[in-house]
């Protein structure tokens, strides 16, 4: 008799899908933006400035600065690891938060024989001090400090070599690129102070667009309201325009008149176009970054002292550790 192997069915390898980061990190935007937060109009605390790395002290910026501000009260996080290094756990149950940042794959080109490199988004998973448990956290201590934020205005746009011309010639804010020139309205016209030099450096940012600055093509594109690249322009100057305010300390609060309506239409725009965000915000760094004239765009503000820890760069091994709390994220997101 023929004997028969039963022979047990080998599974499939499974490859893990890797997540669309763009699509991750315009979905938390939406969502902010659909319970009415607008995301980039404040993207410091009050007390602390941006949102910053416990451990290390250092802030994010670009998007990270816009995620992470409405991801708790204390704008202070850690990695898992980095929690667990301190000796703490994060607590369960809690939600991470996506920190997004680019790597480069190097592949040789099969026609050419010349290597390539690819830029590709990654994140990592950090978690709110308020949902970390056995630490006991040194936070900075909140002095009173004589500030001027209208005068750090003035310093800031006086301070910046190569600025535009910026004139008053008509009762309507812009920026003419062929003139090199940023018109705005009486400052009288303003309710506040504080709008007036919103909206400045809102103009300020376009300026940076210019051919002889940045050269950013959606400036003097042309093709209307409705078009990708005056949103992303817009956004762009929306967000520098932030930075700005955030590295003179200037409170401005939502001033929208239209608020229902602006959320509306940024939703639009952003469920049509999920790389839009990031690359607006990563375009604001830089513009706020060349008309500060340093790398150092933060807000003056009391940080955390840095605390030496092992293996805090987030490499594909290191990543591979924060699997489980990435996953809790991504099922919240």
């Amino acid at each position: 008799m023929k004997k028969t192997r039963s022979a047990t069915a080998k599974a499939a390898p499974t490859t893990a899908t890797r997540p669309d980061v763009y699509q991750l990190v315009t979905d938390r935007i939406v969502s902010a933006l659909e319970g009415g937060i607008i995301p980039w109009r404040k993207p410091w605390n009050a007390v602390y400035g941006l949102p910053r790395n416990y451990a290390t002290g250092k802030a994010y910026t670009g998007i990270n600065a816009f995620l992470l501000h409405f991801s708790g009260t204390l704008p202070f996080f850690l990695t898992f690891k980095q929690a667990l290094a301190l000796g703490g756990n994060v607590r369960k149950g809690a939600k991470g938060h996506p920190v997004v940042y680019y790597n480069v794959s190097v592949r040789e080109n099969q026609q050419t024989g010349q290597e390539e490199k690819m830029p590709f988004l990654k994140y990592y998973t950090v978690f709110s001090v308020e949902d970390i448990e056995n630490i006991d956290f040194n936070l900075p201590e909140i002095t009173q400090r004589d500030h001027s934020p209208l005068g750090a205005v003035e310093a800031i746009v006086a301070s910046w070599d190569g600025r535009p011309a910026i004139q008053h010639l008509h009762q309507r804010a812009y920026y003419a690129p062929a003139l090199d020139l940023v018109n705005m309205p009486e400052p009288a016209t303003f309710t506040t102070a504080e709008g007036y030099y919103a909206t400045l450096f809102h103009e300020l940012t376009h300026s940076t667009g210019h051919a002889a600055r940045l050269n950013r093509p959606d400036l003097t594109a042309g093709e209307g309201k409705q078009s990708a690249s005056y949103a992303r322009e817009e956004l762009t100057a929306e967000m520098g325009a932030s930075f700005l305010c955030a590295a003179a300390g200037l409170n401005t609060e939502q001033t929208e008149e239209n608020a229902v309506a602006y959320i509306k239409t940024w939703l639009e725009r952003l469920k049509n176009d999920k790389k839009l965000v990031l690359q607006a915000a990563s375009k604001a760094q830089r513009a706020a970054t060349l008309i500060l004239g340093t790398v150092d765009e933060e807000p003056k503000a009391p940080t955390p002292a840095p605390v030496l820890l092992p293996m805090l760069v987030e490499d594909d091994d290191t990543a591979r550790e924060y699997a489980a709390a990435e996953r809790s994220w991504l099922m919240a997101a």
